[in-house]
């Protein structure tokens, strides 16, 4: 399979499992436990999911293309990691193609707005940037659940 190399750790795409069925590259997801068609989205997603595991978050609070009301808009949002019933992470995957912009973090935000997560994880599996939204500042990393 001819998956991108992502700013992950190496034991993080280690425990990602792709197979090719009928010409489609499928990514196990974990979290729901299922096959996915493998899209460069889906590859940073999952990605994601396996560093919040290895941050502390439980498989078991972390929810995946939650749907969520923006306004009068109904939107997913990509991961959610929860800890004692509250959101503490939102993570906005993006496309290794697509650069992470104001309009991406625009986007998070505005989810954040519904979600109160304390932290936003904007990611395209190249850059990943993380923001305190308590403290309203940038983070040089992603806390770890404690």
């Amino acid at each position: 399979m001819s998956l991108k190399k992502l700013n992950f750790p190496d034991e993080i795409t280690s425990v990602l499992r792709t197979k090719l069925e009928e010409e489609k590259e499928l990514i196990f997801d974990s979290v729901r436990k299922k096959w996915l068609v493998c899209t460069p989205e889906e590859w940073v997603r999952q990605h994601a999911a396996q560093y919040l595991i290895a941050k502390g978050y439980s498989i078991h609070h972390i929810q995946v293309e939650t749907g969520l009301k923006t306004g009068f808009k109904t939107k997913r949002s990509d991961l959610i990691a929860n800890s004692n019933g509250k959101p503490q992470v939102l993570v906005e995957c993006k496309s290794p193609s697509v650069k992470l912009s104001q309009n991406t973090f625009n986007q998070a935000f505005n989810y954040n707005n519904t979600i109160g997560a304390k932290t936003i994880w904007l990611t395209n599996g190249l850059q990943n940037l993380y923001w305190d939204c308590k403290d309203n500042k940038q983070l040089e990393e992603l806390p770890r659940n404690l």
